[in-house]
């Protein structure tokens, strides 16, 4: 602000030095050069090269671009050159760069574009990402994007925009210290998933042949130009909800994915706080993403909340299709990065006895960020006769007795589940009387590289084995061996 009043104090020195007429005689004031960016982000939009689009800093988070926003078109080879003033330069690593790819934008590779749809590149977080001079925006680093966006999501403070904005984040030191290891996972994650390194989903596959590459970003991006129409159409029946739709690749094929967030922040009693409905449902779809299938999961979610001390409960129950699940988790903070963590799923069938199920989970994170540490998985058998669990019979109905559950009594009782991976336990017959699965698993560093190491118990005859051990490109290499094996193998 002092830099205008101090420009307009000087064209008024000027024009009262002139006489303070308006003389058309004189030279008109020039009017003050405009300053230069503080910085200009630039790179390139792929599918193939897309050209009239626009990119933009979207730093209110509402994925649309709004008046006080940066803006550019893409020319060329989808290059761009996106200038900042200070003020957006402060706010670049914390909020997404957008592209909006309207109808009749052209794709070097298919031409006019026919669908629209957007590409979006993550906030870096500071470092998490750090592409150098380009940034480019492709269908993977959108994936990226949708991997993680629901981390930025006010979780029920604003309704009207539940997105979290620049101002919302920038001064948040631990928020973005979390949401940095986040997408820092989600690098490792996107990489092993696809089995591509992680400089590949930041690369112009184009200008480096990899067709590879490529050809993924292609049905990439038929996904996001389907979910991105069938979005605009749910939210008409959701106005006051977050909606989003997704065309995502599992190791099981492509599915499609809706998703339904509505907010509730009211609180109850005794400190415990109520968390946002979720309603998502889940179905297979055909590798063209034409025909879709049937349907894999469905839930309609409510959870709610309470810390003890440093510790926290969350509690939540979800309908799904033939059966109800109540699930409890128990967060108990150890020490800065160490944390223990217990989890009890129950599931009562709607459909058959036989279907009812009881997971716990006895889990000890010993490095909480970099998720190193134990995880220990049972199926808790059930008595078909006596309608009962093997273990852990009485403890049900978490929201309904969440006031009456003695959580220390179930987290010595889970405790008590203490099998681990590097344990001898040659003959299963005793666990496979009480559980109907087991897997045991350690997560290592082994020479500054993750390694997961995994058994699985077969009935009576004993474990099979994995191993996988995950490459500084974000890659792995992943070997089995059954039970009834004598070597290794590629798995």
């Amino acid at each position: 602000m002092e830099m205008k009043h101090s420009l307009i104090a000087v064209s008024l020195l000027t024009l009262t030095a002139c006489g303070g007429g308006s003389s058309t005689d004189e030279d008109p004031v020039p009017l003050p050069t405009p300053p230069p960016p503080a910085a200009t982000i630039s790179g390139k939009v792929i599918d193939g090269y897309v050209t009239g689009a626009t990119v933009f800093l979207d730093l209110n988070g509402n994925t649309i671009l709004d008046n006080n926003e940066p803006s550019a078109t893409t020319g060329d080879n989808g290059e761009y050159s996106l200038d900042l003033d200070t003020e957006q330069y402060d706010c670049q690593a914390y909020v997404p760069l957008v592209v909006d790819v309207p109808v009749g934008a052209s794709d070097s590779d298919t031409g006019e574009v026919t669908e629209a749809y957007q590409l979006v590149f993550p906030p870096s977080m500071g470092s998490a990402i750090d592409t150098g001079d380009i940034t480019d925006i492709t269908p993977l680093t959108t994936v990226i994007w949708e991997s993680i966006k629901s981390e930025f999501l006010l979780k029920d403070e604003d309704l009207d925009n539940p997105n979290l904005a620049c101002d919302a984040i920038r001064d948040n030191h631990e928020k973005i210290d979390e949401l940095a290891r986040h997408i820092e996972q989600t690098l490792k994650d996107i990489a092993a998933h696809y089995n591509i390194s992680q400089d590949a989903i930041f690369a112009d596959y184009i200008a480096n042949g990899d067709s590879a590459t490529h050809e993924l970003a292609v049905l990439i991006v038929k996904g996001l130009k389907k979910g991105f129409a069938e979005a605009a159409e749910l939210k008409q029946n959701h106005p006051n909800s977050y909606v989003d739709v997704k065309y995502l690749k599992t190791s099981d094929g492509w599915v499609r994915k809706e998703y339904i967030y509505t907010a509730s922040g009211n609180d109850n009693s005794n400190g415990w706080s109520s968390h946002a409905k979720v309603e998502s449902t889940t179905h297979s779809v055909s590798d063209d993403l034409e025909v879709i299938g049937e349907q894999i999961d469905f839930y309609n979610r409510r959870g709610s909340g309470k810390n003890v001390g440093d510790d926290k409960i969350i509690l939540a129950t979800s309908e799904e299709t033939c059966n109800t699940r109540e699930y409890l988790n128990y967060y108990e903070q150890l020490g800065t990065n160490e944390v223990h963590e217990r989890e009890m799923t129950n599931i009562t069938s709607t459909c058959a006895d036989e279907d009812n199920g009881k997971y716990v989970f006895n889990m000890q994170w010993s490095d909480w960020d970099k998720r190193l540490g134990t995880i220990g998985q049972y199926i808790i058998r059930f008595d078909v006769e006596a309608k009962q669990f093997m273990m852990f019979s009485d403890i049900e109905r978490f929201h309904q007795n969440k006031n009456q559950l003695d959580y220390a009594a179930i987290n010595a009782e889970i405790d008590g589940l203490s099998y681990h991976y590097d344990d001898d336990i040659s003959d299963t017959t005793a666990l496979y009387e009480t559980f109907s699965f087991v897997t045991l698993t350690k997560m290592v560093e082994e020479n500054g590289l993750r390694v997961e190491y995994k058994k699985v118990m077969v009935g009576f005859d004993g474990w099979n084995y994995e191993t996988t051990r995950f490459n500084a490109d974000g890659t792995y290499n992943k070997e089995c061996k059954a039970w009834d094996a004598d070597a290794w193998t590629d798995c």
